[in-house]
């Protein structure tokens, strides 16, 4: 008879452990690599989605602007009332067509309406006066706003700076100069974000706005605020289309010819046609579509307390 070892319990209890955590780990892996399956299924499956999403939105978009401006099945444009004298208010030449362009068109073609713009700045603080004014007459001689209605001022208070707070008092001498010489309606500028964040756009709005709070503007005269949004909008073109139809209410769009006159107005301003500005003239929504709000009490209320602050 052979002897049984006194270790062969032990090994065996060891053996058996091993086999477990083999066993174990054999498991974790094969639930990792289905997981792994899964979530690369998953993946594809919801970038696939996200693609056909994506080029049926565009599509849309697409035949809702074709429908628009090219066979007139529904309207998208929605002015306001009292469009008689209607006059903008811009920072720099170029902005009249960089921003209000969609608008100012509309508004120079509509029958009974006079179009008038005054520019606070003209790049005097840089040597470029003359240069830049020629660009803006030719650009709103394109616009279809009449010379002897466009107001160029070139004050050393209000130089061309993006991080320049203007003046208050003096932008709001310069408004209701005008708006009481032409017995101006309605005052269209830029909001408190000033498309850009640029503060000289920024302080035309809040200027506007001390006004309406001093009561200083004809009860008569509206003001109307171009709206910044955010740089995906803002770049994306026609895919705004649905979106500004939805959340705004006065809003603009040009069809194709009326769009190709907005880029030649723009070529106008040749000092300015660096490569990042012709970017913007194919993607900005702006020379697109424009969308305004009506300021009233409480928002500039709150933006005033904003400014303070």
């Amino acid at each position: 008879m052979f002897r049984k070892s006194p270790y062969t319990n032990g090994t065996s209890y060891y053996i058996s452990r091993a086999s477990v955590i083999t066993q174990l780990f054999g498991d974790f892996c094969q639930n990792v690599e289905y997981f792994l399956y899964s979530f690369e299924q998953y993946t594809v499956d919801t970038v696939e989605h996200l693609i056909v999403g994506l080029l049926c939105y565009v599509l849309l978009c697409g035949l809702l602007y074709l429908c628009i401006t090219q066979l007139g099945l529904f309207g998208f444009t929605r002015d306001f009332r009292n469009a008689k004298r209607i006059l903008f208010v811009t920072a720099h030449p170029d902005d009249e067509v960089m921003f209000f362009g969609p608008t100012i068109l509309h508004y120079t073609q509509k029958k009974n309406c006079m179009v008038f713009l005054m520019c606070l700045s003209s790049g005097k603080n840089y040597g470029m006066e003359k240069v830049r004014t020629s660009e803006l007459y030719e650009s709103c001689k394109l616009l279809g706003i009449q010379q002897e209605n466009v107001f160029v001022h070139s004050n050393s208070d209000l130089p061309d700076a993006m991080d320049v707070r203007w003046p208050l008092e003096i932008i709001s001498k310069h408004i209701i100069y005008l708006v009481e010489a032409f017995n101006i309606t309605n005052v269209i500028t830029f909001d408190r974000n000033g498309v850009s964040g640029h503060q000289n756009h920024c302080s035309i709005y809040y200027a506007l706005a001390n006004l309406i709070i001093d009561n200083e503007l004809p009860k008569a005269c509206g003001v109307f605020v171009l709206e910044s949004v955010n740089r995906l909008r803002k770049y994306w073109l026609l895919l705004d289309i649905p979106i500004s139809f939805i959340m705004s209410r006065f809003r603009y769009m040009e069809g194709l010819s009326q769009r190709s006159l907005l880029h030649k107005a723009m070529c106008q301003h040749k000092s300015q046609m660096m490569w990042f500005r012709k970017l913007y003239m194919i993607f900005s929504r702006y020379m697109l579509i424009n969308t305004l709000q009506q300021l009233n009490m409480v928002d500039i209320e709150l933006d005033l307390l904003d400014l303070d602050e």
